[in-house]
């Protein structure tokens, strides 16, 4: 058993106004994401499944079937290899994302060219 610190540092802006700041265990990863207002991680899929918690602001998931907005205490399901993307709201977001099995890297997803 042993702590991480979660702090300012480690953060990484992965894409324009999303911020990332990722820790792995032995069969999880827990990601924390920080969006500016109206920033969008793109459309991708992973072979993991993934539970993305909304804990500030609010978020809009879609896929190419359907748009989902969660706020500040819900959880988004997404299945493994489900292509899906996620947009902050006007006021930005924060949220907690685990996926299992651990992601090898922090890049570990591959990016799907937009339907």
């Amino acid at each position: 058993m042993h702590t991480i610190d979660v702090s300012d540092a480690g953060w990484e802006e992965v894409y324009a106004g999303v911020w990332r700041w990722t820790a792995s265990g032995q069969r999880m990863t827990v990601t924390l994401y920080r969006f500016a207002p109206g920033a969008t991680f793109p459309l991708h899929r992973h072979a993991q499944e993934q539970l993305a918690l909304v804990l500030r602001g609010s978020v809009e998931f879609h896929n190419t079937a359907a748009r989902v907005t969660c706020r500040p205490g819900q959880l988004m399901v997404i299945a493994p290899d489900e292509p899906h993307a996620a947009t902050a709201g006007d006021e930005g977001a924060e949220v907690a994302s685990v996926v299992a099995p651990a992601r090898r890297g922090a890049n570990d997803y591959v990016m799907e060219e937009r339907r």
